[in-house]
């Protein structure tokens, strides 16, 4: 069983410019390592009314996925979590 969500931690606001395009705080590119030309996958959802989006980088997905397939998602969800807590105390 995957461990439950934590709260997320506010990083910015953005706009969607004219053309569609939507900003990603300066912040959160740091944070996420995130350079130009990265890919991200799209999901949406409703939920008791509410509606938004994720964007989560497809390397991240494909390496979830790959792991899920040689049965080391355990390891690998514990992984992550140790370096997002890394990550928290190096740019909290």
């Amino acid at each position: 069983m995957f461990p439950a969500p934590e709260a997320a931690d506010y990083l910015g606001s953005t706009v969607i410019g004219e053309k569609g395009q939507l900003v990603i705080p300066i912040e959160v590119r740091k944070r996420f390592n995130i350079e130009p030309g990265d890919k991200f996958l799209v999901l949406a959802g409703e939920r008791m009314g509410a509606w938004g989006f994720l964007l989560v980088k497809a390397e991240v997905v494909s390496t979830m996925i790959e792991k899920f397939m040689a049965g080391e998602i355990p390891e690998f969800m514990k992984k992550m979590k140790e370096e997002a807590e890394r990550n928290d105390r190096d740019n909290g």
